[in-house]
C-alpha cells in the first residue's frame, strides 16, 4: 500500500463526513488539498455534535428509570459509555491547523519503496476500513429496537420510534467526526512522522542528506504536537485505556452469560480499540527511540566545532499528551494497566 492509497481513504471518510455533516473539513478537487467547509455547514456540524448531549442524557435517564435485568444494565451501561467516550473524543474545536498538517503530509514527496513501509501503510489503511465497518455495526445496534438483545434501543423506542432511527444517525455522525481526529489527524500523523525520521536516518547513513535536515523533521514534529498535544492525544491517553477496560470486562461477562452475538460485537470493538492504542503509542515510541539513538551515535563522529555545537543542541522527537510524552515502553505500560484493572473488576464482581 502507498501514500496515495491512504489519501484515497482519507478522501472517502471526508466525503462520508460531509454527507452526514460530521466533519469540519472537505477535500477540494481543484486545489488538491483539504479545506474547511462553509460557515453555515460548520454550524450544522456543531449543532449535530451538541445534539449528542441530549441522546446521552436520554440513555442515562432510561437506565435510571426503567426496570431491567443485570444483563440488560451491563449492555446499557456499555453503550452509554461508548457514546460518552465517542462524544468526548470527537468534541474538538474546528482548527485549520489540523487541515494544514494533513495537507503537509500528502503534499510532501512520496515514501521510498520498501516492504517495511508498505506493511505499515497497509495496517494504517486497514484501520480506516475497520473503523468504517464499526460505524454501521455499533450504530445499527441502536436501531435494532425490536431485538431484546439491545435494551437501550427498546427503552428508547417506547418514547418515540423515530428517536431510534435518529439515534443511529446521530451516533454515525459523531463516530465519523471522532474518526476524523483519531485516524486522519492523530494516527496518520504519528505514522508518517515515524516514516519521516526512519527515512532521514537511512539517508544520513548513505550521506545523501545533510544532518541539518533533522531540523525539517523537527518542524514536522512541532506541527503534529501543536495539533494533538492539548486535545486529541491527551484525551486518547486518558479515555481509550479506560474504555478498553470496560469493553474487555463486558466481553468476558457476555461470554459467561452465553450471549454470543454480544460477545462478538463487543470483542470487535475491543480489538479495534486495542489495535488503535498499540499502533499509536508504538509508532510514537519508535519516533522517540529512533531520534534518540541517531543523536547519540552522530555526536561521536563529529570533529568540527560547529558540528559538535549543532549536535549538542539537538533533542529527540517527542510526541506529547499534556505534559507527558510517549516512550518506547509506553504501549506495554498502558496495556498492562488495562489488563490489571480488568482482572481487578472481575475479581471484585465475582
Amino acid at each position: 500500500m502507498t501514500k496515495l492509497s491512504i489519501l484515497s481513504r482519507v478522501k472517502h471518510h471526508l466525503k462520508l463526513g460531509n454527507f452526514i455533516f460530521g466533519v469540519p473539513a472537505k477535500w477540494d478537487k481543484s486545489e488538491g488539498k483539504m479545506i474547511s467547509i462553509s460557515e453555515s455547514k460548520e454550524k450544522i456540524v456543531k449543532a449535530f455534535t451538541d445534539l449528542n448531549i441530549l441522546f446521552i442524557i436520554a440513555r442515562i435517564w432510561t437506565m435510571l428509570t426503567k426496570e431491567a435485568s443485570l444483563l440488560e444494565r451491563i449492555v446499557g451501561n456499555t453503550l452509554t459509555s461508548l457514546a460518552v467516550v465517542d462524544f468526548l473524543l470527537g468534541y474538538n474545536p474546528s482548527d485549520h491547523a489540523h487541515m494544514q498538517f494533513v495537507n503537509c503530509i500528502f503534499s510532501s514527496e512520496d515514501i521510498e519503496p520498501g516492504k517495511q513501509w508498505a506493511t505499515v501503510l497497509t495496517v494504517l489503511g486497514f484501520f480506516f476500513d475497520v473503523i468504517e465497518v464499526g460505524y454501521y455495526v455499533i450504530g445499527a445496534s441502536h436501531a435494532m429496537h425490536s431485538n431484546d438483545t439491545f435494551p437501550m434501543s427498546t427503552w428508547t423506542a417506547q418514547l418515540n420510534p423515530l428517536l431510534v432511527r435518529g439515534e443511529f444517525l446521530i451516533f454515525l455522525q459523531l463516530s465519523v467526526c471522532t474518526a476524523y481526529y483519531l485516524l486522519t489527524v492523530l494516527l496518520t500523523g504519528v505514522t508518517f512522522l515515524w516514516i519521516e525520521i526512519e527515512t532521514f536516518i537511512k539517508r544520513c547513513k548513505t550521506e545523501i542528506f545533510d544532518q541539518a535536515e533533522y531540523r525539517k523533521v523537527q518542524v514536522f514534529e512541532k506541527l503534529l504536537n501543536s495539533c494533538i498535544r492539548e486535545s486529541i492525544f491527551l484525551k486518547v491517553a486518558l479515555l481509550v485505556p479506560a474504555f478498553q477496560v470496560i469493553i474487555l470486562y463486558v466481553t468476558i461477562k457476555m461470554s459467561h452469560a452465553h450471549q454470543y452475538f454480544l460477545t462478538m460485537a463487543f470483542l470487535y470493538v475491543y480489538l479495534g480499540s486495542i489495535g488503535f492504542t498499540v499502533l499509536t503509542f508504538s509508532a510514537a515510541g519508535k519516533v522517540y527511540a529512533a531520534s534518540q539513538d541517531w543523536i547519540a551515535k552522530s555526536k561521536t563522529g563529529e570533529r568540527k566545532k560547529y558540528g559538535r555545537k549543532f549536535h549538542y543542541s539537538l533533542i529527540p522527537l517527542r510526541l506529547q499528551f499534556g505534559r507527558n510524552f510517549v516512550e518506547p515502553l509506553t504501549p506495554l505500560v498502558v496495556q498492562e494497566f488495562c489488563i490489571r484493572q480488568t482482572i481487578s473488576f472481575l475479581l471484585v464482581t465475582n
